[in-house]
């Protein structure tokens, strides 16, 4: 028996409290750690059983990390999904009284809709692995780190349905209700309003949260649906794609047209040859995937056309309109004495 343990059981069997002790043996220069193992050895001996094994840090990582995935992966796949609901709004109710324009961009819609077809599963697979712990684990249910994220995401969400209230009454003070301002609030107010009463039903039983991951998937369908309503296949979204490049050379041509209108005397170039000596680095007067020359048709001084093959008919854009075509072969009457317009939806 160490000298610690025989002063601790020697005091503790005259009545000296553990509080007394462990100030005594402190004031004396013992480490905390010292005096909490020689006591956990006195009871041990005392009760005959040994002091139970905290889990361990590797078990508790894996708690957090569980944790955490479902709070990032629900954060994920709700922004995405009001964001993507925002564009749709957007396409559906446009505002005149903006004061710009952004046409809709497959880009946002394709991030926000790939965000929440990965996120989503996520969120399910953390939040089943979270709950098949605390029903193995009942005192889980009390876990400090359930407890912050919680509380962490009710703020957020509390926040975000004050902030959404504040925009609206402002708006309605402004004379800007419109119908599509009511819809984007409403958006946010229902995904905010879902993710507070998630959270606040605190260690719901595992029923809630299959109600809850059946109506969110329920919801997500349906966005996904009209998502892809919107934007069409991948196999469509290639096509405009390449549509898209052959706007983009066409509008390079373009510039070189004007250029040589600029510095020849107001003149038009005759073919696009001109245009192939290697002074022009970078032009393609080619189609890239069908490897045909585009056409260049002079018309009446300053008249001109540039003629393509596209998949796909472009979409109105009444503020850029010069760049509109069809399915098909299809010429684009331009300017030469004007600088062209860069063509909508080119990025």
């Amino acid at each position: 028996m160490s000298e610690i343990d025989a002063f601790l059981q020697a005091a503790k069997s005259r009545g000296a409290s553990d509080e007394f002790l462990v100030a005594l043996m402190k004031e004396h220069g013992w480490p905390a750690s010292e005096i909490y193992q020689s006591l956990g050895r006195h009871y041990a001996a005392e009760t005959g059983l040994p002091i139970p094994t905290a889990r361990g840090r590797l078990e508790s990582a894996r708690e957090a990390f569980f944790h955490l995935l479902a709070f990032a992966t629900l954060a994920s796949w709700i922004f995405a999904t009001g964001s993507l609901w925002f564009e749709l709004i957007d396409t559906w109710l446009p505002d005149p009284a903006r004061s710009f324009y952004r046409p809709w961009s497959w880009n946002r819609i394709s991030w926000q809709m790939a965000a929440i077809i990965v996120a989503f599963p996520a969120f399910v697979y953390a939040t089943r692995a979270v709950l098949a712990d605390m029903e193995s684990n009942p005192d889980k249910a009390a876990s400090p780190i359930r407890r912050w994220l919680t509380n962490i995401a009710l703020l957020f969400t509390a926040l975000i349905l004050i902030g959404d209230l504040v925009t609206f009454v402002a708006a309605f003070l402004q004379g800007e209700l419109t119908l599509r301002f009511v819809a984007q609030c409403l958006t946010v107010s229902i995904l905010a309003g879902a993710v507070f009463l998630y959270y606040s039903r605190g260690t719901a039983k595992r029923t809630w949260n299959r109600s809850f991951a059946l109506g969110a998937a329920c919801a997500i369908l349906l966005s996904l649906g009209l998502g892809f309503l919107k934007t069409g296949s991948p196999a469509e979204q290639r096509q405009y794609a390449e549509d898209r490049r052959r706007l983009q050379d066409l509008y390079q041509i373009a510039n070189r047209v004007h250029a040589h209108w600029d510095k020849d005397t107001k003149a038009l170039p005759k073919t696009l040859n001109e245009f192939t000596n290697g002074d022009t680095p970078g032009l393609t007067v080619s189609d890239p995937f069908t490897q045909q020359p585009y056409k260049y048709n002079p018309l009446t001084p300053p008249k001109y056309e540039l003629c393509a093959v596209f998949l796909t008919a472009s979409v109105p854009t009444p503020q850029r309109p010069a760049w509109a075509h069809a399915a098909g072969e299809s010429c684009i009457e331009l300017d030469a004495s004007k600088s062209p317009a860069y063509p909508a939806g080119v990025n």
